[in-house]
């Protein structure tokens, strides 16, 4: 028994009509977009710079479908800048912060077909402290920890982008062969990189380390980067006093850099906070000692008269370098500055 009358088979007939026609113009637009667009490839990636699902600090993963056409006339922000964060950049990346070489490569080149100018940490610190003008769509390339990798892996490349750049140095790690973990700089290498127009500043003299610790306003010792407040040592049961507290942090910090200005003729002082932190007194302190600039590790975007600068991750094995311009091109979106640091 046939249950569909001519009606119903007209019916089906131009919905199949409609459905054919839209998929037909989808196509078309499609077609046409791409042919517009030239012979650059299209990619679903994930990228940084979003703030609704938390992955590290420094970056979070999101998903869009972009471009690798560059757009090298474009501006994207004005009167601000990006500082990019990195630490070991490696062929054979060991951990989840090594960079492969090849991918910090494509980083550069994407940079620099896009219209990014990086720019010296000269630069940027008059543009923080003096108001100076930065470049449209400014970069600050900053390397932590001295690793020996920066210069047998990341030295080579920069010199051939004409790239500057800051690695911030454990002070105390430079040219010690026992220091634990991956090889660190020798004060060879570091002077060597200077006088090619590399930067080196504070990453602390020795105190890259968690500690227990009782931070400004807390109650209880935890487990936190040992600048952040009077330290336990488990070891020995004592716990520093208040002044030993200061006595510590101004020590530690005035090492470094008088250091840095003895080896390399440093004449400011900058500091990236170990593992990012830092309270409200550790900048009181910094502020006393005339430390004109500090960095956390804290994703954003860096605007003049800020005191504390934040940093954007471009390290790690899942970098991605199309998504890193991607999130760079909407730089707007990243945490807005705030002179109050």
């Amino acid at each position: 028994m046939n249950l569909w009358n001519e009606g119903d088979w007209n019916v089906m007939l131009r919905k199949k009509i409609i459905l054919y026609c839209t998929f037909s113009v989808l196509v078309l637009f499609a077609a046409f977009f791409v042919w517009r667009q030239g012979p650059y490839v299209y990619h679903l990636v994930r990228y940084p710079g979003r703030p609704h699902i938390k992955k590290e600090e420094g970056g979070v993963p999101a998903y869009s479908f972009i471009s690798t056409k560059p757009t090298p006339g474009a501006v994207y922000y004005k009167n601000k800048v990006i500082t990019l964060m990195y630490h070991d950049v490696s062929p054979r990346p060991i951990n989840d912060k090594s960079l492969d070489t090849a991918v910090f490569e494509e980083q550069l080149q994407a940079m620099k077909a896009n219209g990014f100018h990086w720019i010296t940490m000269e630069q940027y610190a008059d543009f923080v402290t003096r108001h100076q003008p930065v470049p449209d769509n400014a970069v600050l390339m900053t390397f932590d920890d001295g690793y020996e990798t920066f210069y047998t892996n990341v030295f080579p490349i920069l010199k051939k982008y004409h790239v500057p750049a800051t690695n911030f140095l454990i002070v105390s790690t430079v040219g010690n062969p026992k220091h634990p973990g991956l090889p660190k700089l020798t004060w060879a290498q570091v002077k060597l990189m200077h006088r090619s127009g590399i930067d080196f500043y504070s990453h602390t003299f020795d105190s890259h380390a968690y500690a227990y610790v009782r931070p400004e306003g807390k109650t209880h010792d935890r487990l936190e980067p040992m600048l952040m407040g009077p330290e336990h040592n488990k070891t020995t049961g004592h716990v520093e006093t208040e002044q030993e507290y200061i006595r510590r942090v101004k020590g530690d910090l005035t090492r470094a850099d008088q250091i840095l200005r003895n080896k390399i003729g440093n004449r400011r002082d900058i500091l990236a906070f170990p593992y990012g932190g830092y309270t409200q007194q550790v900048l009181g302190l910094c502020r006393n000692l005339g430390i004109q600039v500090v960095f956390t590790v804290k994703p954003g975007i860096d605007g003049p008269g800020q005191y504390m600068g934040y940093r954007v991750n471009a390290g790690g094995m899942d970098n991605n370098p199309i998504a890193l311009i991607e999130s760079m091109k909407h730089a707007e979106s990243l945490r807005g500055y705030s002179k109050a640091g």
